[in-house]
């Protein structure tokens, strides 16, 4: 089980200037797991976001915002808080004591073509195949993955166990007598913004002629997704588990796709737009911000606070 010091914790809130104070006295050396609410144990490190404490946690450490005092801490349960957001801090945490970075191993039991350019610091897992491609740097490929030629991954990329990118789709026209099925070759390729993340299993479809498949930077797609010839997904997109879309499906910037969303081809989404778990997306939306539901999804306006989300971003600064 993955543990941390007080002392740790408080060395890292020191290092970015994050303001604290404990409702208890704590040993420096006392360590605690990391811990979800979802499954909780004795002695674990949590963030809270609540005031009231509505889980059987007890004798552990709370991380928790200053300008948002819990009432009820529950049973021996220490609140550490502090003067930024608890599961951003949480997250960060996180981040530093178990970063997920590049190995820059490229392994002897991946097949590479000649012609791939892969840039510095490239990880390149066992069993991987990757063809004419180019990988920006310190992308992670794990194992058992498929990059087929005309893929362009830029940097910090990261693609989970057993997906294939660039793979072949399904064109056809029947023939003079309709006796026979003519299948288009499928020529296009893919491009994959930095910074993303596909999770395991995914497949992405290549361009069906001269177009790409592209992934937009900063976009997360969890395991399972399929993405059909020539989708443009936009930046800071995210899609939940097994999204299926139809080829040139359109899903605009900070798009948030819900589990097991189906989308027919060609649907066009604005910006900002929520799509509900197990939605069969078949119209476009007529604005930015809407949310879809349903099968045939029906769009309606967005709540002021959509539940089963992360908390949604509208633009850069």
């Amino acid at each position: 089980m993955s543990t941390i010091t007080l002392k740790q914790i408080v060395q890292f809130l020191d290092r970015r200037g994050i303001a604290y104070s404990l409702s208890a006295a704590v040993q420096e050396e006392q360590s605690f797991s990391f811990a979800s609410i979802f499954e909780p144990i004795t002695g674990g490190f949590y963030f809270y976001l609540g005031e009231r404490m509505a889980f059987p946690i007890t004798s552990s450490l709370l991380l928790a915002s200053i300008d948002k005092p819990m009432t009820e801490a529950g049973e021996q349960n220490t609140v550490l808080y502090i003067d930024a957001h608890p599961q951003l801090t949480y997250y960060r945490i996180l981040q530093e004591f178990y970063p997920e970075q590049s190995s820059g191993v490229i392994s002897a039991h991946a097949v590479i073509d000649p012609e791939a350019e892969l840039g510095d610091n490239v990880q390149i897992d066992p069993f991987c195949v990757i063809g004419k491609v180019k990988i920006g740097a310190n992308s992670i490929i794990k194992s058992h993955c498929t990059l087929h030629d005309h893929t362009i991954i830029e940097e910090n990329v990261r693609i989970e166990s057993g997906s294939v990118i660039g793979a072949c789709g399904v064109a056809w026209t029947w023939n003079e007598d309709e006796t026979e099925k003519v299948i288009q070759p499928q020529i296009g390729g893919v491009h994959v913004g930095a910074h993303s993340f596909l999770g395991a299993h995914t497949v992405v479809v290549r361009g069906s002629i001269n177009e790409k498949t592209r992934i937009g930077h900063h976009s997360l797609l969890a395991p399972g997704s399929r993405i059909g010839h020539g989708t443009q997904i936009g930046n800071f997109v995210h899609f939940a588990n097994n999204v299926i879309t139809g080829g040139n499906t359109q899903i605009a910037d900070y798009c948030f796709i819900g589990s097991s969303a189906v989308f027919r081809p060609k649907v066009k989404l604005h910006p900002e737009t929520i799509v509900g778990a197990g939605a069969v997306v078949t119209k476009d939306t007529t604005e930015a911000g809407a949310t879809l539901v349903g099968v045939p999804a029906k769009q309606l306006k967005t709540k002021a606070h959509p539940s089963g989300m992360p908390k949604p971003k509208t633009k850069i600064k």
